[in-house]
């Protein structure tokens, strides 16, 4: 089982529809929602990917199910599963373990526009953080999915743009 850190949301409703997340080792996964249980957490199909193959996506020229039809390596397939702030994936033995249902239909291609709207719909923040905080600061802003343009060292505190 890898634990996963979202990076990005790329389709929402409700709760995340498609969204990119890393592993430890820097490796991208693109997920799609397939199953919502509940209290038991939210099942998403996801797919080891490039971040050229990404790209290609997030520019609308690979369509959905292909990337997870005819993925980039073997047994690039997992479950990943979001509960309680987290995320878990677990590996899925190639080919038998992905049903119909579980993959997105053919033909969605994701839309620059969206993207676009996406990331201009954020809000910025400047906090101040004492330094002895830093490191779990640092370690909230990563669980969260957030991103710090800068921390800067200002008169003994931390302040995050």
């Amino acid at each position: 089982m890898r634990r996963l850190t979202l990076i990005q949301v790329l389709v929402f409703y409700d709760v995340p529809q498609i969204f990119v997340a890393v592993d430890a080792t820097g490796t991208h996964y693109l997920c799609t929602l397939f199953s919502d249980a509940g209290d038991e957490g939210h099942c998403y199909l996801g797919v080891q990917i490039s971040e050229s193959r990404l790209t290609e996506f997030t520019l609308g020229k690979l369509d959905l199910r292909m990337a997870y039809t005819h993925p980039e390596v073997d047994n690039a397939l997992y479950q990943v599963v979001a509960r309680q702030e987290m995320l878990q994936a677990t590996a899925l033995p190639q080919p038998g373990a992905v049903s119909e249902a579980m993959l997105p239909e053919a033909g969605y291609f994701f839309s620059p526009d969206d993207l676009a709207e996406a990331t201009t719909a954020t809000d910025t923040y400047q906090l101040e953080v004492p330094v002895s905080d830093r490191h779990t600061f640092a370690t909230i802003i990563n669980r969260m999915g957030w991103k710090a343009s800068s921390i800067q060292k200002v008169m003994g505190k931390i302040a995050a743009l």
